[in-house]
C-alpha cells in the first residue's frame, strides 16, 4: 500500500504527480484547472468551485502550508511568460476536520484565495456532481506533473480519460482489499498501460456531458500502471454540504 503517494517525495523533497499516457490538452480547455506551486514548481492540482474557492487534496496541506505558495489559474504552459496567467495567494487552508493520514478518508480540502478571480474565456468555476458517477461512467482528470521518467513536470497541461470503477471489485481482496470507504470512488485509465499516477495530487475527476468535478485525486498503489491497485479519489458527491457551506460564508473567514 501507498498511502498518499499521490504526494510521492523524491531526493528532492517536492511533491511530484504525473499521468502515464494521456495527451496534451488543448490550450484552455479546461478553463477551471488550477497549478498549486511550491517554490516555483507545479505541486498539486485543483479545481476552481467559486471565484474565491480551490477545491483540492488535504494530502498536499502538509507540504504546501511550508510555503511559499502561488495558486495559477488560466494557465496551460509552465511556468511563466504568460500575462494571462492570474496568480493568487492562499488567504485560508481548510482541510476536512476528519481527513486521516493514515487511512486516506476524507482526503479533500478547500484553498482561499486572497482575491476573486477575474473570470474571462480562460477562466471558469466547475459545478460539483449532483451524483455519484455510475460504473463504466466516462470521466477525464489532467495535471501538469510528471509524464515520463527524468521529468520533473510537464511543460504542459496533459489529460487522460479514465471510466468509474465498481467499488466492490476496487475493494475486494485482489485490489485495495476492504480499504476503500464509501466516500471514495476508483478510477482506471480507458487505454491500457495508462493512469493517473501519484496522482497529479488534488486535481479534479470530471465526469458526464456537462463536466461536473465528480471526484478530488487522492492515492494509488506503488506502480501506477498495477491494474490491482487501481487510482483512488475522494467523491466529492459526499462532501457538497460541507463544501458549499465554505461557499456560502466564506466571507466571514
Amino acid at each position: 500500500m501507498h498511502w498518499g503517494t499521490s504526494c510521492c517525495f523524491f531526493a528532492a523533497g517536492q511533491l511530484q504527480s504525473s499521468i502515464i499516457g494521456g495527451r496534451e490538452a488543448l490550450p484552455h480547455s479546461r478553463p477551471y484547472m488550477v497549478s498549486i506551486h511550491k517554490g516555483g514548481l507545479p505541486a498539486c492540482g485543483g479545481v476552481l468551485v467559486h471565484a474565491r474557492w480551490v477545491l483540492t487534496a488535504a494530502h498536499c496541506y502538509s507540504d504546501l502550508i511550508k510555503g511559499p505558495i502561488r495558486v495559477m489559474v488560466g494557465l496551460h504552459r509552465q511556468p511563466r511568460g504568460n500575462a494571462r496567467v492570474q496568480v493568487f495567494t492562499v488567504a485560508k487552508f481548510i482541510p476536512h476536520p476528519s481527513y486521516s493520514r493514515t487511512t486516506m478518508a476524507n482526503d479533500i480540502m478547500l484553498l482561499k484565495l486572497g482575491k476573486k478571480v477575474v473570470w474571462n474565456k480562460e477562466t471558469s468555476l466547475l459545478p460539483l456532481s449532483k451524483k455519484n458517477p455510475a460504473p463504466g461512467t466516462p470521466c477525464s482528470v489532467a495535471g501538469w506533473g510528471r509524464f515520463r521518467e527524468g521529468s520533473k513536470y510537464s511543460p504542459v497541461l496533459r489529460e487522460l480519460d479514465v471510466k468509474v470503477m465498481d467499488i466492490r471489485m476496487c475493494n475486494n481482496s485482489r485490489y485495495w482489499h476492504g480499504e476503500v470507504t464509501s466516500t471514495m470512488m476508483c478510477i482506471e485509465g480507458i487505454e491500457k498501460g495508462s493512469a493517473p499516477c501519484q496522482g497529479d495530487s488534488g486535481g479534479p475527476v470530471v465526469c458526464g456531458k456537462k463536466a461536473e468535478v465528480a471526484g478530488v485525486i487522492s492515492f494509488t498503489g506503488k506502480s501506477c500502471v498495477d491494474v490491482f491497485k487501481p487510482p483512488v479519489a475522494t467523491a466529492v458527491f459526499k462532501y457538497k454540504t460541507w463544501i458549499k457551506k465554505y461557499l456560502r460564508w466564506g466571507r466571514a473567514l
